[in-house]
């Protein structure tokens, strides 16, 4: 049995006798040793052959570095962005398994082994021989480069379709002939190319040969004629029984773009006559600092376009409604009109949680054949590999499958293989994680330090980090948000989003886009004569959106809201009375028009206790973006209705930072210290100390040596505690253990970490304790001090430098009246950070919470968190207790 499966893959290799002769490749002796009953010498033997392989792929491509003494997993490596096949790339993969379980004591290598080695360099070489690449073949002499480049491209498309070369000749310079065939079930399918340069050429080629070579008489056969022009009357050559198609539009013949793209381009594009200017600012990483850097703010369209000119991978970022769908719809329509390049548009909104990007853009494709649907993805790949494509990724921010630093690194590592490559992919995100990770950025920009994690992601996603293009960040600029560069245009306040609901509802003023939105709702639901299924479209709407769902079956919504939704009780779009607020995705589901609305809607359903009580046991944790945060915080303007002062109650809270918002639940209530401890409050406490600084209070596991008595080493204020008129400042230089001690001394506790950013934010996860608009005057910060928006860590070590922060300091703890959470409890950010009773990992650290003095605005919001050390003391960390009630 052995040796019949040898003799076949005897004939297999003969037909690659071509490389084996000009790389010098003994594909003879691994068979042997098969034949001898050493499978582990046949695995080492195919291994040296697939390093001279890779060796010589290395050299041809101008790969860095010399490749002599490398080992198999740094060719592979090395290599591994100019091999366009997934199929090749699985091949060398086995190949280095097999090699290193062979090399290695205690593992038995069977026959079988050593056959699957020798079907995977079949692989291999099937896919070099196939494709006629120069890289391993020389190339035809007789054939230019151009045409051989071009044969090597159709050759490589039919192999990622499942097909083998059956025939190939080259008829002239311009000229070459391919049969490709494959097997589909019990019969064969043939494809039969001819490419030359024009009609002219092509004549006279086949009248030097008779006209014998296109007399086949094949089943199934798909003839086409691949000109570099356009197509021109060729009936005369060859008769009706092919079709006649221009290089560039070759692919169209495969997929179908324009119904592909039809799908997610839901309206024509503005005309450019009419379009108004989106403004955006490009952000690029200056290469000795890492400072990020604003270098160009201008008419967003354009700049896009001009970056995908170039292939570029463009990140575009900004907020909901800024009109980041419109503008890589403008990219696309625009490619449609004048570019050749191949185009694809996916919108992973609608991607399923359970999906991995590969499986989305299969399902999303629609090849010709409906048979190819499984290689959809393989296809798009090699497209895109082969710097072929503009590819737009719409909302990647909503494909993670958990709203997490690590979700988004492994939906990045998902898709670095299609980022790797000479082609211009542009993606938009609510989420600027791409663009502020420092461990993402650092991989992007190629600096030196990068995450572990990241690279392992994206080595087992065959992608090299090395190789990765550096990926440009389009930041849609929004006046209200940059009022302090001069660049911002002012036509940049009102989002597309806003101005589109303003001209349908004829809105006066500048309402922002909560209210924009709510009106449109409920002018829909008013003229569907069902504005009593506001409360219920918001639960069904929010918990779809907290389990991860945005897509609904009509049959679905028929279900949820009554089949008085639909006119005249036919489940249709067409029927749907809610329409205005849906868009078709198929022909049997919806989603909604934009994802703002069912943000707010979801916004309404947590504004509710029932809500947010339903939301807390989703299994995995709901889900939530920082828009439902903020449509939340919107909707609730006035604080809590009827919170008892100072008091936290049980219940469901919004807690964490943008990209890991969170709903927790308090278990029983607690009333909170009004303000921090002050230094009055906590000398009496001193005053009820041991001798040696403890007391009778202390924590049961306190470390020898404690004591309660402040640093004064570290004081910045020698007789802070010794002074009255220090006495409504915050206790500082006190460290936990003091802090514990204190709260028993006066029969309170610290809080947790949670109910203390629970007291802070409030049901609605407001940014800070009065609200989300950030204001200098409510809190004690650097930016307080320095009078401007302090905005990155080089910014803040620059006024650092200059000795602007030597004045600030702590204030009293009654200062800043505005600082005031929805409880009722003061200076929760700034001025000091406060110690809680959570210790997350180390039993030797402590969670602080808030803020301080030194710290610039974006670091003194609600959900800020650090770690200190519990021995640790300092004139920025005090404390506030809590009382269980």
């Amino acid at each position: 049995m052995v040796d019949e499966r040898l003799s076949r893959l005897r004939v297999e290799l003969d037909d690659h006798n071509r490389i084996a002769e000009r790389l010098g490749l003994d594909l003879e002796r691994p068979l042997r040793s098969l034949s001898d009953g050493y499978p582990e010498n046949a695995i080492t033997l195919i291994g040296k052959l697939t390093e001279k392989l890779l060796k010589e792929l290395w050299r041809h491509h101008q790969v860095p570095g010399d490749p002599s003494g490398r080992a198999l997993n740094e060719l592979i490596k090395g290599c591994r962005p100019h091999i366009r096949s997934a199929t090749v790339i699985d091949a060398l993969t086995d190949i280095q398994r097999l090699r290193n379980r062979s090399s290695h004591d205690g593992y038995d290598i069977a026959e079988e082994d050593g056959l699957l080695a020798v079907r995977r360099l079949v692989a291999v070489l099937a896919w070099f021989t196939s494709t006629a690449s120069q890289a391993l073949t020389g190339g035809d002499p007789g054939l230019l480069p151009e045409a051989a480049h071009r044969t090597e491209f159709l050759s490589g498309l039919y192999v990622t379709l499942g097909y083998r070369v059956a025939k190939r000749f080259v008829l002239s310079r311009d000229t070459v002939y391919q049969l490709f065939c494959r097997e589909s079930g019990v019969r064969l399918e043939y494809v039969e190319l001819l490419l030359s340069t024009d009609a002219r050429e092509l004549r006279s080629v086949l009248d030097s040969t008779g006209g014998e070579l296109l007399r086949t008489q094949l089943p199934k056969l798909t003839r086409f004629v691949v000109l570099d022009d356009e197509p021109v009357d060729t009936e005369g050559m060859f008769g009706d029984d092919h079709r006649c198609v221009s290089f560039d539009r070759f692919v169209d013949t495969l997929v179908d773009f324009d119904t592909h793209l039809a799908a997610f381009l839901p309206a024509p594009a503005v005309p450019e006559a009419q379009r108004l200017p989106l403004a955006a600012a490009l952000l690029m990483t200056d290469p000795l600092t890492g400072e990020g850097r604003i270098t160009d703010i201008a008419d967003a369209v354009p700049l896009l376009g001009e970056l995908a000119d170039t292939s570029a991978n463009v990140l575009v970022v900004g907020r909901a409604g800024s009109g980041k769908s419109t503008l890589l719809h403008s990219l696309v329509s625009a490619q449609r009109r004048g570019s050749r390049r191949h185009r694809f548009s996916f919108d992973l909104s609608l991607k399923s949680k359970d999906e991995t990007f590969p499986q989305y853009v299969a399902r999303s494709l629609t090849p010709r054949s409906p048979d190819d649907r499984e290689r959809a993805y393989a296809l798009f790949l090699y497209l895109v590999r082969s710097g072929s494509a503009l590819c737009a990724l719409d909302a990647i921010d909503e494909a993670v499958d958990e709203p997490s630093p690590a979700g988004f690194l492994r939906l990045f590592a998902d898709l670095a293989p299609v980022l790797s490559a000479e082609s211009s992919v542009v993606m938009s995100s609510r989420v600027s994680f791409l663009a502020d990770s420092p461990q993402v950025r650092g991989l992007l920009d190629h600096h030196s330090a990068l995450s572990e994690q990241l690279v392992e992601q994206t080595y087992a996603n065959g992608v090299d980090p090395a190789r990765l293009p550096k990926v440009s960040v389009l930041r849609l600029v929004d006046g209200r948000q940059t009022p302090w560069d001069p660049r911002a245009r002012s036509g940049a306040s009102v989002t597309p989003l806003e101005r589109r609901l303003r001209s349908e509802l004829s809105a006066e003023g500048s309402p922002p886009l909560a209210d924009l939105l709510d009106r449109h709702i409920s002018v829909t639901l008013e003229s569907a004569g069902l504005p009593e299924l506001s409360a219920r479209l918001a639960e069904f709407a929010g918990t779809a959106f907290t389990t991860n769902r945005t897509t609904f079956p009509l049959l679905e919504i028929h279900n949820a809201l009554g089949p008085q939704v639909f006119g005249s009780g036919r489940i249709t779009t067409r029927e749907l009375l809610l329409a205005p607020l849906f868009r078709p995705v198929g022909t049997d589901a919806v989603a909604f028009r934009h994802s703002a609305y069912q943000e707010l809607l979801t916004a309404h359903h947590l504004r509710t206790v029932e809500g947010r009580e339903a939301a807390a046991t989703v299994s995995g944790g709901a889900r939530l973006t920082e828009q439902v945060r903020a449509f939340l915080s919107h909707l609730t303007p006035g604080g809590i209705p009827g919170a008892e002062d100072c008091v936290l109650p049980a219940g469901v809270y919004l807690v964490g930072p943008a990209e890991r918002l969170l709903l927790r639940r308090i278990v029983r209530p607690v009333r909170f210290d009004r303000y921090s401890v002050t230094v009055a409050r906590y000398r009496r406490f001193l005053g009820a100390l041991n001798e040696d600084g403890t007391s009778r209070w202390d924590h049961a596991d306190q470390p020898d040596g404690i004591t309660h008595t402040p640093w004064t080493e570290r004081l910045r204020v020698a007789d802070y505690y010794g002074d009255d008129r220090h006495d409504d400042l915050p206790a500082v230089c006190v460290n936990w253990w003091s802090a514990y001690a204190f709260a028993a001394f006066e029969g309170k506790r610290l809080p947790t970490a949670l109910e203390w950013e629970a007291a802070a934010r409030g049901t609605d996860g407001r940014l800070f304790p009065w609200g989300d608009t950030a204001d200098l005057e409510a809190v004690n910060c650097v930016d307080t001090w320095v009078g401007r928006p302090v905005v990155t860590y080089q910014a803040w070590k620059t006024e650092y430098d200059r000795s602007r922060l030597g004045d600030a300091w702590v204030t009293s703890v009654e200062g800043h009246p505005a600082n005031r959470s929805p409880f009722g409890v003061r200076g929760m950010v700034g001025n000091v950070w406060e110690w809680t009773s959570t210790s997350p990992h180390d039993p030797g650290e402590a969670t602080i919470c808030g803020g301080s003095y030194d710290n610039p605005l974006r670091a003194v919001q609600a959900s800020a968190k650090a770690l200190y050390r519990r021995r640790g003391a300092s004139n920025a960390v005090g404390f506030r207790l809590v009382q269980d009630l």
